[in-house]
C-alpha cells in the first residue's frame, strides 16, 4: 500500500486546499478531533467561538471539559451546515 498517494485535504466549508487542521471541540478537551479548514474559516470559527462564550481554556474539571467541547462541536456543525445550505441555494 505505500504506492498510493495520500488524498488532498480541502476546507469542509469552502473547499480551498490550504488548510489548517481545526480542534473542533477544542485543543484542550478533544484534541484528537480535528477538521481541515482554510485559514479564512479557522479564523472565523474561533472568532464565533468566543463571540458565543465558548471557553477553550484548560479546565481539570472533566465533565466541564466535556461540556466546553460539545459546545464547540454544536458551532462548528452549525457552520459547516450554514455553508452546504449557501452552497444549494
Amino acid at each position: 500500500m505505500s504506492g498510493l498517494a495520500k488524498p488532498m485535504a480541502r476546507c469542509v466549508i469552502c473547499g480551498s486546499n490550504e488548510v489548517e487542521h481545526h480542534h473542533v471541540g477544542g485543543r484542550n478537551h478533544v484534541a484528537w478531533f480535528t477538521m481541515p479548514v482554510c485559514r479564512n474559516h479557522h479564523t472565523q470559527l474561533h472568532g464565533l467561538l468566543k463571540a458565543s462564550g465558548i471557553d477553550l481554556e484548560y479546565t481539570p474539571d472533566s465533565r466541564e471539559r466535556l461540556l466546553r467541547a460539545l459546545d464547540a462541536n454544536a458551532l462548528f456543525a452549525w457552520i459547516v451546515r450554514k455553508a452546504l445550505r449557501e452552497v444549494n441555494d
